[in-house]
């Protein structure tokens, strides 16, 4: 794997190297710009490399060769920072600055940056030798921030699974609404779809136990019944409650909570 770009610092610069043959040709000292990218390591002052930007960077061109794909360089791999490099402005940091974390103090966010700690990310990944380095109470430091971290992965979670709930219902009741129109007027509207046509039935007929059973909608499932339910379970359920089954492939947790909702139960 290529190093993750949260927790190593990543800087592009012009890189001065002598051209000795130029130089013994012209008789004069001769130089050229190489772009190169620097790789440090929070909390470790021995691990440094320097590459040129444009060469392959072994890692990701292994990863990108085994995928079909082409030679990944460093400029590549790294490319937020080399075009900031480019134009000239400061070269942007990968992940969440210690200035973010309600956890620490600015007297340590300063200590922290010292040491070459920028984002709560590379503080979450120190381990070892590095994570030594913070001297006493750096394992607590780590800890918090791996907490940090695992909170508001949680949360997008949570807005993002509120969010998909939300545009289901919004497409049902659309759904819904277009279906009333049609049996209202009798007449196809834009979108709605027509029902099926309901074989006659007649008198001396009666219905069998599996339809009584789905003729009733008394009953809502209830919460260990729906979480039991699969995905074409949860389509059929709220196709019936509503009359329409959900367009694309809303995932199985969205299909839960409409469930759920339809069913109001928590």
């Amino acid at each position: 794997m290529s190093a993750n770009q949260n927790t190593v610092n990543i800087t592009f610069r012009n890189h001065v190297i002598p051209d000795e043959n130029a130089s013994r040709k012209a008789g004069r000292p001769i130089f050229h710009d190489m772009e190169v990218c620097d790789l440090s390591f929070p909390a470790n002052r021995q691990t440094k490399a320097t590459y040129p930007a444009h060469d392959a960077e072994p890692n990701a061109t292994r990863e990108s060769i085994a995928a079909g794909g082409s030679v990944v360089t460093y400029a590549q791999l790294y490319n937020k920072q080399y075009l900031a490099f480019k134009d000239g402005n400061a070269q942007p940091l990968s992940g969440t600055p210690l200035s973010e974390a309600p956890f620490l103090k600015e007297g340590k966010r300063r200590e922290l940056k010292a040491l070459g700690v920028h984002t709560v990310e590379q503080l979450a990944s120190l381990d070892g030798t590095p994570l030594k380095q913070l001297g006493m109470g750096g394992r607590e430091l780590k800890n918090q921030a791996q907490a940090y971290l695992d909170n508001a992965a949680g949360s997008a979670d949570i807005t993002n699974l509120a969010a998909e709930v939300v545009a289901l219902r919004q497409q049902l009741a659309e759904e819904r609404r277009l279906r009333e129109e049609f049996m209202e007027n009798g007449k196809p509207v834009k979108g709605a779809v027509a029902p099926a046509d309901e074989p006659e039935q007649k008198d001396d007929e009666q219905p069998s136990q599996d339809e009584e059973e789905e003729q009733d909608h008394g009953i809502p499932p209830t919460v260990e019944e729906i979480e039991a339910m699969d995905d074409e379970a949860l389509k059929v359920y709220i196709a019936k409650e509503t009359g329409s089954r959900p367009r694309g492939n809303p995932n199985h947790d969205t299909l839960v909570a409409a469930a759920k909702e339809l069913a109001m139960v928590d």
